[in-house]
C-alpha cells in the first residue's frame, strides 16, 4: 500500500517534469496516449498510477521507467542511479539521431 505522502511526492514530481517541458496536462496526456482525466487525478492525488500508466508516461518524457517507478514509490529511492540512467538515455538518443544524408528524402 502507498503512503499519502508519495502520492503528493509523485503528483509535484509529475507537475514539475510537465512545468520543465511546458506541457499541460493535455499535452502529456496526448504524448502518453491517455485520456487528461487519469492526468489529472495523477495531479491531484486521486488516483495511483498503475504499471501501464507509468509506463506511458514514461514514454512520453522520455526518461527511463525506473525513474517514474521510483517517483511513485514502487522501487526504492536511488538518486545517484537516476543520474546515470538519465545521461545515459540521453546519450543513446543523441547516438540514434538521424544524420543529414538520411533526413534526404529520394527523388
Amino acid at each position: 500500500m502507498i503512503a499519502v505522502g508519495q502520492r503528493i511526492y509523485f503528483s509535484e514530481w509529475l507537475q514539475a517534469e510537465m512545468d520543465k517541458r511546458g506541457w499541460s496536462q493535455s499535452d502529456l496526456a496526448r504524448y502518453a496516449d491517455l485520456n487528461r482525466a487519469v492526468i489529472n487525478k495523477l495531479l491531484n492525488g486521486k488516483s495511483h498510477p498503475q504499471p501501464p500508466t507509468l509506463e506511458a508516461i514514461s514514454r512520453a518524457l522520455k526518461i527511463p521507467i525506473e525513474i517514474t517507478y521510483r517517483a511513485a514509490g514502487l522501487l526504492p529511492n536511488n538518486p545517484e542511479n537516476d543520474d546515470v540512467l538519465r545521461k545515459r538515455s540521453m546519450s543513446s538518443k543523441a547516438s540514434k539521431a538521424p544524420n543529414a544524408k538520411q533526413l534526404l528524402l529520394p527523388c
